[in-house]
């Protein structure tokens, strides 16, 4: 009789158990699939636990959100005419396809795919369960709301919703209020969703921390670094409303100050790894 090699609940494609494949030698094996064995190379592949995988990309994703941070100062760097061809290429259009600040490129799609991390790793802590990890139905619905705010600001990443959103509500608001503040970018969608959103994180990064707190002593230095991680969240993501609100300001004045563009985005990216590293180690700790 073969050995059984049973697939943890908490794998990968635990949902997915009828999608797996057949073993190589489905006839020797008495044990029906997903129960089989040995495992085929793909079904080894697909028996890799979440946490694994967001582990692995922490540093790949942190070295790439440096290098589109990178471009988009670089981009608005060679604005200028001088700058904008070496050896003849017109290195500014270049650039843009890594602008942070632009729609429809390769960095606004990495942001939105880092946004889908981070909800995943959320997933993690709302849906998933260990025998050492036990949080409260409030905590575990705080994270689930999250992970549903998280995919939600990854598709509003490549669809550009809040601006179509905020221009919506500015007319809306214009029926009722004649001296509402002229705004034709779509700024308005701070009024509209930073409240929702800033409580959104002030409740997250509450019962975050409250997990970080009561971590075992001997994981001293995952504790350190994930309440490391909460404060850089705090620090960038409230930040980003902030340079929002600038433009918003200077643009009211016909200014066009360009690179409070870039620091929104650069703090928008830290902020959200940041948040994506403390979910991930927090994880991590708690095999989840």
């Amino acid at each position: 009789m073969g050995i059984k090699n049973e697939i943890p609940e908490t794998t990968f494609l635990r949902f997915f158990y009828p999608l797996i494949p057949v073993p190589l030698n489905p006839d020797t094996c008495p044990y029906p699939p997903p129960l089989s064995c040995p495992l085929s190379p793909l079904q080894r592949i697909n028996t890799i636990k979440i946490h694994t995988l967001l582990e692995k990309l922490t540093i790949p994703l942190f070295l790439i959100a440096l290098f589109f941070i990178l471009t988009t100062f670089l981009a608005y760097l060679t604005q200028s005419g001088e700058w904008q061809r070496v050896f003849g290429i017109n290195l500014h259009r270049v650039l843009e396809l890594a602008d942070l600040r632009e729609e429809n490129t390769l960095a606004t799609w990495f942001s939105s795919i880092l946004f889908l991390f981070t909800g995943l790793a959320f997933f993690l802590l709302g849906w998933s369960s260990s025998s050492t990890f036990s949080i409260s139905r409030l905590t575990r619905f705080i994270f689930q709301l999250t992970t549903i705010g998280a995919i939600f600001l990854s598709a509003d990443e490549v669809g550009s919703l809040h601006e179509t959103a905020g221009k919506s509500f500015k007319r809306f608001v214009d029926t009722f209020w004649m001296t509402a503040p002229a705004d034709e970018k779509g700024f308005f969608w701070i009024v509209l969703f930073a409240p929702f959103l800033l409580a959104g994180l002030i409740a997250a990064g509450y019962f975050l921390y409250k997990i970080i707190v009561n971590m075992p002593i001997n994981h001293q230095w995952q504790r350190q670094s994930a309440y490391i991680a909460l404060i850089a969240a705090f620090i960038c993501l409230p930040g980003v409303f902030v340079f929002e609100l600038f433009e918003w300001h200077f643009d009211n004045l016909h200014q066009n100050i360009a690179i409070l563009t870039c620091w929104e985005e650069t703090f928008e990216l830290l902020g959200m790894y940041s948040l994506f590293l403390c979910t991930t180690l927090i994880a991590r700790r708690y095999q989840l």
